[in-house]
């Protein structure tokens, strides 16, 4: 459970793209039922994003953007809930090995030949 207070640090933007009609979505849909509160109530400050598609045959996919603009994604049709929230935690390892993830390093920034 100490994954979803690890995503604020690392991830900047979760968001789930899916159509909830779609029997490929079943599994998405549920992680969205069961998972959302815990993961917005750990996280106040990121993003959750869950949008909507009317098209049937679009495929269900979770969508993580870290620092600096990169994103990964990952397709999520026909999982089950487990495995939806195993892509997720995926998509955190993911994050962890970008740079410029976590902390920054502390830049001296007064000048060398003043002193």
């Amino acid at each position: 459970m100490a994954w979803r207070a690890a995503m604020g640090p690392t991830i900047q933007e979760l968001r789930i793209l899916l159509n909830p009609s779609a029997t490929q979505s079943t599994g998405v849909t549920s992680f969205i039922n069961n998972q959302y509160t815990f993961i917005k109530a750990l996280n106040p400050s990121m993003p959750f994003l869950v949008r909507e598609s009317s098209d049937s045959s679009h495929a269900p996919v979770i969508y993580a953007r870290y620092a600096f603009g990169e994103e990964r994604s990952r397709d999520v049709s026909n999982m089950s809930e487990k495995e939806v929230t195993e892509a997720v935690k995926g998509l955190l390892a993911d994050g962890t090995t970008l740079p410029g993830i976590g902390f920054l390093p502390i830049i001296d920034g007064s000048p060398k030949d003043i002193i």
